[in-house]
């Protein structure tokens, strides 16, 4: 097989094959087949899934060929020769069940056009030479590329080879690897800002210029439910890689997929009974990992991973599948963190080191980014752990000939101790003096020395199950199937406690912090240098001694959940003559539930409760020793270390019924002023028709969603002049969506395919948004009323995409995609704030309320190359280069106050991925280096005057390697090492052009070691 290389691969699929006991071949038995019209290649994997057979085929040659729809009880060599009638090609029996497809001979012996059951002789004897030797040799990702280029719609699959080469250690950093995809490590729910950057891992990830909110996630096809508080969107780090056997991203939208999506429809497929080729089968793979930032602290920074899977086929003529795998991880971490974009926040720990005037204001007004200065700092240390459990159930079974019904179901649980120590330097007030020029300087007139610890636990958890089931009569196929998922995310404990230098209180009076005049901080690197005087590092390297403890602890408990079921089902005609391939309906019934509730307990200072002064945490036995380096390599006093248990019994010994005050003083209101409890049911019918012609095929689709959302909130009344009792509200959101889409593809040959998409889809608003409760409050004489906004209308999209993809002399491919969206009333994540992108009405009562954006648009450009190398080594080994290459332009109106013309949140400007593999007998090598570019990650984190104030995340560039050794064809040893360069893994800033206000954080490296072994 020539083709310069192009030819030399062989794609083995449906390898769940097992010869049967008795005479009766497996390629002679009669089984029932259910495979539509399609893209050949697809099409024989399906029917040797179905036959119980293996295919061998040249994934090349099929190219741009299609097949003819096989239904009925048939024979599984007549069942080839249907599906390959009008393609070209023959399929070819090796041996009583395996067939490998070949080019038709221009005269077609007489023996191949009559085939016959019994007795049965081999065909061409030279096949099985021809089709054996190389299959050792396929690679991975040219299978995947071969299946990515049969599809009628633009489709990007991330396989678990893929997963299983990079060095992910969650599905979302996994995503990464794709082009237009950018992984988030942090967000705007519970737990966002450093706090979740701090754990060093992938949270959420966006597509195309859009936040992780506008994507659509499915486990197995089901939707899965969203259990964060304030956003649609989902978090992907509790799923592991190895836990699916295929992330399939569709880049378009379909007729039978839900409609809100604008982003990706992500569908992550677990592996089911078909997976490996033999019946039974078990597979272990254990793991275990250091992190290097962790050691730097003097902890273990050690993990662990267990997973095991097992598949087997049951009955006479095995019609019934079993899989089921569970995996455990834990994980411990410590990584260093600056937060300067938290003291500019929470303590106005930010200014201009030079002004234009007394006032303190910017130089030029045009350029309000120039000569900002950090005043007071945040450095400290983020360490805990990591729990995570998975579990899969797969089941097929063949009830009867045209009838078969799978089971699926998963379920995993992330939970995380994050405990975080800080130390702080919270500055005094300010001034400016004229130096005589016209140019005032700032003066920072005192500095209070504090610590500040606070817990960050998360509990993540996703569970979806689905009962479907195919019948199928004659060209007539009925798939009817039941669905459910539940999502939680929780923060159930989260414990904040702190010491000051100043404290004052009714038995510790007259403190005061420490005298200074001048800037707090010169720069380095773009990163802030402490310019205290001696008395302030004396503080810190003695905070737990020196330091006076405040309260006795504040404590916040937060739950959010949804579960979401229905069910549905689709109506399949495939004709059998004439350019028709398919036509399709089906309607579908979803209904979610979900629960919001956030509840806090402040308690009084130490002293008081003690009745005694000069109480330190190390007194108290809260500190417990020290850690040497804050910041190893960036700042150098030291820490203490805070012993938790000792401060959340001190918690529980001292919190009495005045602690609970989440709004107020009365139980009720502190009960349910941040509850909210609603449902959502979603109605949806489609139709969508498959058409051929030729090189042309074309997918038409139009599907209508009616949603009804109803929230249940508590209202507070004024309690400017006396607290009151509130009362339950309720309100109604409703929308209706008529979405069409078309999908077309042109294969002139069978090198290339070109396709174009246009379709329509929306998003809708998330449940705080509609639903957020309403409180009054009156200061000054101004009352101010804030509360969600159930008119809020969805962002609504148009979107086009444009692709081509060509297989490259040499075994190569390329694949160019442009893609652009136009969104009307633009929405975006803000967490628990309503106030986000509003004008408050003036007059004496100012509404604070959500309300919708303009307009936006994202385009962009997308390049994937493969490409074999040979053996440039000239050792006998292969080598190939693997590159994607995204760049983006996103713009969005956001309204007077955030400004007409901004970037889209999480759209980085340039993203890339490049891996260089080579394979050499048993071992095989993988370099890959990944590059995010610089986004915007929140709109006007100061709430300052103008929009330059937006936190941008600075580019990230990441090596890491991996070294596979094969020790036979079931066990294998990986060794994988991230971050090579030891890049900070998180760094934000306030403004694009300057770095004065950062968040950072350095996570080190990671080594995994793995060993998997399939018995």
């Amino acid at each position: 097989m020539g083709g310069g290389g192009r030819h030399a691969f062989l794609l083995s699929v449906g390898v769940v094959a097992i010869a049967l006991p008795g005479c009766v071949l497996a390629a002679d038995r009669a089984q029932t087949f259910d495979v539509p019209a399609q893209p050949l290649a697809s099409a024989l994997r399906e029917l040797a899934r179905q036959g119980r057979v293996q295919v061998l085929f040249s994934a090349q040659d099929l190219q741009g060929r299609r097949s003819r729809a096989v239904a009925g009880r048939l024979a599984v060599w007549r069942a080839f020769d249907t599906a390959l009638a009008e393609a070209g090609f023959e399929a070819r029996r090796v041996d009583s069940r395996t067939f490998v497809i070949a080019a038709q001979p221009m005269v077609r012996p007489s023996l191949a056009l009559s085939p016959r059951p019994v007795p049965w002789t081999p065909v061409t004897p030279v096949e099985p030479l021809l089709v054996l030797s190389p299959r050792a040799d396929v690679d991975p990702v040219v299978q995947r590329l071969a299946v990515d280029l049969a599809e009628l719609a633009p489709v990007r699959r991330l396989t678990r080879d893929d997963m299983e080469r990079g060095a992910a250690q969650n599905v979302s950093e996994a995503l990464g690897d794709l082009p237009g995809m950018t992984v988030i490590n942090t967000g705007r729910s519970f737990i966002g800002g450093i706090d979740s950057a701090s754990r060093g891992e992938g949270l959420y990830a966006a597509y195309r210029g859009l936040n992780a909110e506008y994507n659509l996630t499915m486990i197995n096809g089901v939707s899965a439910a969203q259990g964060l508080p304030y956003s649609r969107g989902i978090q992907l780090n509790l799923l592991p890689p190895g836990a699916f056997q295929t992330v399939v991203t569709h880049k378009t939208g379909r007729a039978d997929l839900d409609g809100d999506f604008i982003g990706a429809a992500l569908d992550f497929q677990t592996p089911g009974p078909a997976s490996l080729a033999r019946s039974p089968w078990t597979a272990v793979t254990l793991s275990g990992r250091i992190e290097t930032r962790a050691r730097d602290y003097g902890r273990s920074g050690l993990g662990e991973h267990v997973q095991v899977e097992h598949g087997r086929r049951f009955g006479a003529e095995e019609q019934v599948g079993l899989y089921v795998a569970a995996a455990y991880e834990a994980r411990g971490f410590a990584n260093s963190e600056l937060a300067g974009v938290m003291a500019a926040q929470n303590d106005r720990g930010w200014a201009y080191g030079v002004s234009g005037s007394s006032q303190g204001g910017p130089v030029d007004p045009n350029k309000p980014q120039d000569n900002l200065v950090q005043t007071s700092l945040n450095v400290g240390l983020s360490s805990g752990g990591s729990r995570l459990q998975n579990y899969v159930l797969a089941m097929d079974w063949r009830v009867r000939p045209g009838l078969d019904v799978r089971l699926n179901a998963t379920h995993a649980r992330a939970h995380t101790e994050q405990n975080s120590t800080f130390s702080q330097v919270v500055s005094g007030p300010q001034s400016w003096s004229d130096d005589g020029t016209g140019v005032y300087h700032l003066s920072v007139q005192d500095l209070s020395t504090r610590v500040w610890y606070e817990t960050n636990p998360d509990t993540v958890s996703l569970s979806t199950a689905s009962l479907a089931a195919d019948l199928v009569a004659g060209a007539w196929r009925l798939s009817p199937y039941l669905f459910a998922s539940h999502g939680q995310s929780a923060r159930p404990d989260h414990l904040e406690a702190s010491a000051w230098i100043n404290q004052s209180d009714a038995y510790n009076t007259g403190q005061q912090p420490r005298p200074f005049g001048g800037v707090t901080v010169s720069y380095r690197d773009g990163l802030p240098v402490p310019q205290w005087p001696a008395s302030v590092f004396d503080d810190l390297n003695d905070a737990g001694r020196v330091l006076l403890a405040r309260r006795a602890g504040q404590r916040t408990e937060q739950f959010s959940d949804q579960t979401r079921y229905g069910g549905g089902f689709g109506l399949t005609f495939t004709p059998t003559i004439g350019a028709w391939r398919s036509v399709r309906v089906g309607a579908k019934l979803s209904r979610s539930d979900r629960d919001l509730t956030d509840r806090n307990w402040t308690n009084g200072f130490f002293a008081d409760l003690y009745q005694q002064p000069g109480l330190t945490w190390e007194a108290l036995g809260i500190a417990d020793g020290t850690y040497g380096k804050v910041f190893p390599g960036l700042y150098d006093w030291s820490l203490p270390k805070i012993d938790h248990d000792r401060l959340e019994a001190l918690f529980h010994t001292h919190r009495t019924a005045e602690s609970f005050d989440t709004c107020g003083a009365l139980e009720v209101n502190n009960l349910n002023c941040n509850s909210q409890s609603g449902h959502e049911t979603v109605q949806a019918l489609y139709a969508m028709a498959t058409h051929a012609v030729g090189a042309w095929e074309t997918q038409f689709g139009l599907r209508h969603e009616h949603t009804r959302i109803h929230n249940r909130f508590w209202v507070m009344p004024d309690a400017s002049v006396v607290e009151t009792a509130g009362e339950w509200d309720q309100s109604r959101s409703r929308y209706d969506k008529l979405l069409p889409s078309l999908n077309l593809s042109y294969r002139p040959n069978d090198r290339d395919v070109w396709r174009a998409s246009v379709w329509r889809a929306y998003s809708r608003p998330a449940f705080m948004q509609l639903g957020g409760g309403v409180r009054t409050e009156t200061l000054d004489g101004v009352t101010t009323v804030t509360r969600g906004n159930p008119d809020l209308k969805s962002a609504d999209a148009w979107n086009l995409d444009l692709s081509h993809q060509r297989w490259l002399p040499g075994g190569g491919a390329l694949s160019v995609s442009v893609y652009a969206k136009r969104i009307d009333h633009y929405l975006f994540e803000s967490g628990a704030s309503l106030g986000v992108g509003v004008v408050p009405e003036a007059g004496a009562v100012r509404v604070v309320t959500p309300r919708n954006g303009g307009r936006g648009r994202t385009h962009g450009l997308e390049l994937e190359w493969f490409q074999p190398l040979g053996d440039p080594l000239g050792l006998g080994g292969r080598a190939s280069l693997d590159v994607n290459a995204s760049r983006q332009w996103s713009r969005v109106d956001l309204g007077e106050r955030l400004g007409r013309s901004q970037p889209m949140l999480s759209a980085p400007e340039w993203l890339g991925n490049a891996e260089l593999a080579y394979s050499q007998g048993r071992a095989s090598f993988y370099l890959s280096l990944n590059h995010t570019g610089a986004y915007v990650s929140a709109y006007d984190i100061l709430g300052a005057a103008g929009d330059w104030d937006n936190q941008w995340v600075r580019p990230v560039t990441r090596l890491d390697a991996r070294v596979r050794w094969r020790f036979d064809g079931r066990t294998r040893l990986d060794v994988i090492a991230t971050n090579l360069t030891g890049a900070y893994s998180y760094w934000a800033h306030v403004g694009r052009d300057t770095t004065a206000l950062s968040d950072v954080v350095d996570s080190g490296r990671r080594v995994v070691v793995s060993l998997r072994r399939v018995f």
